[in-house]
């Protein structure tokens, strides 16, 4: 089989191209290696994840239409992973015009060019902040009145609505990925659970947002490729022209303060900690409804938090990553 992957040197994109190539496919991919995080970081995980298996990375953005339709074109995919995006929920106002750029043009520059190369299936990732502050328990893709808070969500909703519009009585068929608070080794620095084992390493200070409590559904990055790869192989089995989205999480929330606690037991001193006021862009809460994806693939993600935060932190304690971790986390915007 042939994929091509966008933000390939990305942390979902980097680990599900790693293991396609490991299947023996023919992986392609795609990346800007912007600045929004340490390009270093990125080259890095192409060099450690990519190269070994000679893999080319095609640098430009996918903002340019014809760029992206010629790769295309010459690949051929048998299936495109749309992973490249503008992450994070923190961007200033004033810079919004990236979330715009690479999460709304780029995706409609790559789902037209699959839709007009006819490439049998279309999969990009969406995220549990399309859900925004649900009240509900576990976040189901079926409840139509969920709404984003952060421009990054209204980003994602707004290609789960444009994608079904491309692909309908086309010969593609689409499925949006929501993903869950993704997490583990090579992740991004701006995350959370990065920063903490930073902090526990290199007995640097940890900005704690709010007093802990929100909760999120941590999912390790190994669970996330493999179910990405089955609900390909699942798609590939309904009709040309469906289009739908499938949550990916573990269905188990944790709150900042647990994962506080989880992380401080793997480290030798305590953590250095000062708290500022929570951000008004984070979601309380997130809970993955993990009922379609059971059906769907007949599995959900099984990696427990203190497993997935374990192999995490024996990674980022080898010499050549720690002396970068804090480095990684300053150059995030």
């Amino acid at each position: 089989m042939r994929y091509l992957v966008t933000g390939a040197a990305g942390f979902i994109g980097s680990n599900l191209a790693a293991r396609l190539a490991a299947s023996g496919h023919e992986v392609v991919g795609i990346d800007s290696f912007n600045t929004y995080y340490s390009p270093e970081l990125k080259l890095l995980r192409k060099k450690n994840l990519l190269d070994p298996y000679g893999m080319k990375v095609h640098e430009f953005d996918l903002c340019d239409l014809n760029q992206t339709s010629q790769v295309v074109q010459e690949l051929k995919p048998d299936s495109i992973f749309h992973l490249a995006a503008q992450p994070g929920v923190r961007i200033p106002l004033g810079s919004s015009n990236l979330y715009v750029q690479n999460n709304l043009v780029a995706h409609a520059n790559i789902l037209q060019t699959a839709v007009e190369c006819g490439v049998p299936n279309f999969l990009y990732a969406s995220s549990s902040s399309v859900y925004g502050n649900s009240t509900a328990d576990t976040f189901s893709e079926d409840d139509n009145s969920i709404q984003p808070i952060s421009i990054y969500g209204a980003t994602k909703l707004a290609n789960e609505i444009l994608t079904p519009a491309f692909v309908k009585r086309s010969n593609t068929r689409a499925r949006g990925l929501r993903f869950f608070t993704v997490y583990g080794p090579w992740g991004r620095p701006d995350m959370a659970y990065f920063r903490l084992i930073e902090s526990a390493i290199n007995g640097t200070n940890f900005t704690k947002f709010g007093g802990g409590e929100v909760k999120r559904d941590f999912t390790y990055i190994d669970d996330i490729t493999s179910m990405i790869e089955s609900l390909d192989k699942q798609l590939s089995e309904t009709p040309t022209g469906h289009s739908d989205v499938v949550n990916i999480g573990g269905g188990k929330p944790y709150s900042l303060n647990d994962l506080i606690e989880i992380i401080s037991a793997k480290s030798d001193s305590q953590l250095n900690m000062k708290v500022e006021e929570s951000n008004p862009n984070d979601t309380r809460y997130t809970s993955a409804d993990v009922e379609k994806l059971i059906t769907l693939v007949g599995e959900k993600p099984e990696v427990d938090l203190d497993s997935g935060v374990s192999r995490t932190f024996v990674w980022a304690s080898q010499t050549d990553v720690k002396q970068h971790l804090l480095k990684w986390i300053k150059s995030t915007i």
